[in-house]
């Protein structure tokens, strides 16, 4: 049983077929090329606090470093979705490999807050490898079977954030120069396995024919679609909420820890290991039996009502300890809503679609990326503000400012649902398929 909009997956391998392409080996290959890419980044996060002191840079400054990315990524990153549409997915990413590459070797070899300021732009103007990535994975999958294939891109992602800062932090101990360059080394790897294994997932012939059926569908041709719509503004708005708590919390975590808890970078790089850990094993092992279990729609609501409770408790993390056991149900959070929220997108949009939806809604991020570091470190540079008698603390303003913004969220979340019934009918869809094979063989016996 199968619908135009969700096709079985026996039908849509069948698909990929004609056009060569294997959906595990792609699934496998792309989930290593994001491990890479996320472990070279990592590998630098940590070193931030030590960057800026050998060059005596104020606190504000490390946020400055980390929006300097983002806003170069906010003009870049859709350039590349569109480009990947027209011109396949493989390319785009070989050049914006190249392009991040060079970025971490010009870090590597900054003598000057304005160098590392130069190397930072490079790399958000060359980082279209996330979202086009998230076009490659809804290339390859059906509309049902998608959450379940974001969460499992996680593994690479997840993968890399837990090694990168483990490795960043030992190397950062003898020299911060150490990680950008072995990150620089990493995409020449990345690259050859780009070149060698990942097969195209957009080839010629596959726009060809996806141009032509939607050529025919349409009463008239030449008037070009636009992915703006109002479920996918509602369904951006949710996902830049998400990326601005996520980035308050995690952009200052390597100052927090240095300042909080008297830690170096080493420690900071256990924390977003285990971090990184705990997402991984969340997106690999528990997403599709806890889909099965929940359903998409209840699963999403519980990682929002979780958002606002961790946050709760984040001011009052007053041992290093606790920070462990507060990465614990955050990282739940991260593992399922990012990808929830993304797979509520594709089905939004057409196919020939995917790669600017995925460039634009990595672009709402970058903008989440550029405020939301300024508005932690800014936070911790104040030290905190007397509110009436009651004096809130660096922490206190970090931990309710993500609270408010995590109850926003579930409002927009409630209403997405609301005037979008329509949303989770698949799920109605895949019931009555088990319920017709579950007939199928009571007949047969």
């Amino acid at each position: 049983m199968s619908t135009p909009n969700f096709p079985s997956t026996q039908e849509h391998l069948k698909n990929l077929e004609k056009f060569n392409i294997n959906q595990t080996r792609a699934l496998f290959t792309i989930i290593l090329s994001i491990l890479l890419d996320v472990f070279g980044y990592t590998m630098v996060l940590p070193l931030l606090p030590s960057i800026a002191l050998e060059l005596g840079a104020p606190d504000f400054m490390i946020g400055v470093f980390i929006s300097s990315n983002a806003l170069a990524a906010l003009f870049f990153i859709p350039v590349w979705g569109k480009l990947s549409d027209k011109y396949g997915r493989k390319p785009i990413l070989l050049i914006s490999q190249a392009g991040t590459g060079i970025s971490f070797l010009i870090l590597a070899l900054s003598n000057s807050i304005e160098i590392i300021l130069i190397a930072r732009i490079i790399d958000g103007v060359f980082g279209g490898q996330i979202p086009v990535i998230r076009a490659y994975i809804t290339d390859i999958t059906t509309p049902q079977e998608r959450a379940t294939h974001m969460g499992k891109i996680m593994v690479g992602y997840t993968l890399g954030m837990t090694l990168g800062p483990l490795v960043g932090g030992f190397l950062g101990t003898f020299s911060w120069r150490f990680p950008p360059y072995l990150a620089s080394s990493l995409t020449i790897i990345l690259m050859i396995l780009t070149i060698t294994i990942i097969t195209e997932s957009m080839p010629k012939d596959r726009r060809i024919e996806i141009k032509a059926q939607l050529m025919s569908a349409q009463t008239n041709p030449r008037k070009k679609a636009s992915i703006w719509n109002k479920e996918i503004i509602i369904r951006i708005v949710q996902m830049f909420i998400f990326s601005l708590i996520s980035f308050i919390f995690s952009s200052s975590a390597a100052l927090v820890v240095f300042e909080r808890y008297n830690a170096g970078p080493s420690t900071t790089g256990l924390v977003m290991a285990v971090a990184g850990l705990a997402v991984m094993i969340y997106g690999a092992f528990l997403i599709k039996p806890i889909i099965k279990k929940l359903g998409e729609k209840r699963l999403l609501f519980t990682t929002f009502i979780l958002f606002i409770i961790i946050f709760l408790f984040y001011p009052y993390l007053y041992e290093l300890w606790m920070v462990f056991i507060f990465i614990l149900p955050y990282s739940f959070v991260v593992a399922f809503m990012r990808p929830l929220i993304t797979t509520n997108m594709t089905k939004a949009v057409r196919l020939d679609q995917q790669g600017i939806l995925s460039g634009w809604s990595t672009n709402f991020q970058s903008v989440s990326q550029i405020i939301a570091p300024l508005i932690a470190y800014s936070f911790l540079q104040m030290g905190g503000i007397n509110v009436g008698l009651i004096f809130l603390d660096s922490y206190h303003l970090i931990g309710f400012t993500n609270v408010l913004l995590a109850i926003l969220l579930l409002i927009i979340g409630y209403l997405d649902i609301k005037h979008h019934p329509k949303l989770y009918s698949f799920e109605k869809l895949k019931r009555k398929r088990k319920a017709m094979k579950k007939r199928k063989l009571k007949e047969k016996k």
